[in-house]
């Protein structure tokens, strides 16, 4: 399966409850190759509207680090 396949079923899930309330899903993004992937417990306000994961403020918060 390739990633944007994964990405679009991702965006189209009615499994849960959750997607009634989500402007954007937010599958993630990312190297496949990387070494270290950092996990969220759900997206917030700022991920929920631009469909990117950690740009609000866990994103400022790991760019400091």
């Amino acid at each position: 399966m390739e990633i944007y396949d994964l990405s679009e079923q991702i965006r189209r899930c009615t499994a849960c409850p959750l997607w009634k309330e989500r402007t954007l899903a937010v599958p993630g993004e990312g190297n496949r190759e990387a070494k270290i992937i950092f996990i969220a417990e759900a997206p917030r306000l700022e991920e929920d509207r631009q469909g990117l994961p950690f740009v609000g403020k866990s994103g400022i918060f790991l760019d400091k680090m």
